[in-house]
């Protein structure tokens, strides 16, 4: 439901700038209005390169941390089974498993 709500507002505020911008246009006339986009276009892309750079930091501290909270595994550690096992039990801590 939050994800609609961020849609249909987005394309609101889409819709509303494109029509703010094409009154001005059609007032300001094309000469001044293509220097206006130019300098438009150019802060667009300047948020947009900062954009793509803070993703990638953020990214990269995301993964630093992920990879940086890796304890070893225990030893000697046991596992208990209750009840008729017919199959392999493994706590996954580089053992070999052979069955007989």
């Amino acid at each position: 439901m939050r994800g609609r709500v961020f849609m249909w507002g987005g394309a609101i505020v889409t819709l509303a700038a494109l029509s703010a911008l094409t009154v001005h246009f059609v007032h300001v006339g094309l000469d001044d209005a293509d220097k206006l986009a130019s300098v438009l276009g150019l802060f667009v892309a300047v948020a947009g390169l900062w954009a793509s750079v803070y993703g990638l930091r953020t990214e990269r501290q995301r993964r630093d941390e992920r990879n940086g909270r890796h304890t070893p595994p225990a030893q000697g550690r046991s596992i208990t089974i209750s009840g008729d096992n017919n199959g392999i039990a493994s706590t996954g801590d580089n053992t070999t498993n052979i069955q007989r």
